[in-house]
């Protein structure tokens, strides 16, 4: 396994984000708006226009922790889980659900898939880095600002001015 350090702490590689790709072998792009029973009468949210992609790590990594997501070996996004399969895999980041698009949905999932789907036409390089944290919610919160503090990285958008 490969380990990078980001700020203080060292994390270990969970793979590349690589979005389901077509025939043509470009990333497939998805609307997944439509589908939601609701879309005619709730707006979408700032990032739920879309269109996203679908993708999905390594099985097997079900811990709470911290992950450093990076494009072109630059960290771009850090955050804090409870569980790295869940928060990356096909019920959130992985996957946008019709209802995410819609105000009151995750527009964070929405907007994080987006630009990966952006990174990845552009050829990008996009991998993913977790730091596995057995200890309070509120103590990875803490260690995620610290991080998110440190680090500055473009796609965050909260975190970043605290002190």
């Amino acid at each position: 396994m490969s380990f990078r350090w980001f700020a203080d702490l060292d994390f270990g590689l969970v793979g590349p984000i690589e979005p389901e790709c077509g025939p043509d072998g470009q990333p497939r792009e998805f609307m997944p708006q439509s589908r939601y029973r609701h879309a005619a009468t709730t707006p979408l949210n700032a990032a739920g226009a879309g269109p996203f992609c679908r993708f999905k790590i390594g099985k097997g990594r079900n811990q709470p922790g911290l992950y450093v997501l990076t494009i072109d070996g630059e960290a771009t996004y850090v955050g804090e889980c409870a569980n790295l399969a869940v928060r990356w895999g096909l019920t959130q980041y992985g996957s946008i659900s019709p209802k995410n698009c819609f105000r009151g949905g995750q527009s964070t999932n929405c907007r994080i898939n987006g630009l990966i789907l952006l990174a990845a036409k552009a050829g990008r390089t996009i991998q993913l880095w977790f730091r596995p944290l057995l200890v309070s919610t509120d103590e990875r919160r803490g260690a995620e600002t610290r991080l998110i503090q440190a680090l500055k990285p473009n796609w965050n958008r909260t975190k970043l001015a605290l002190r």
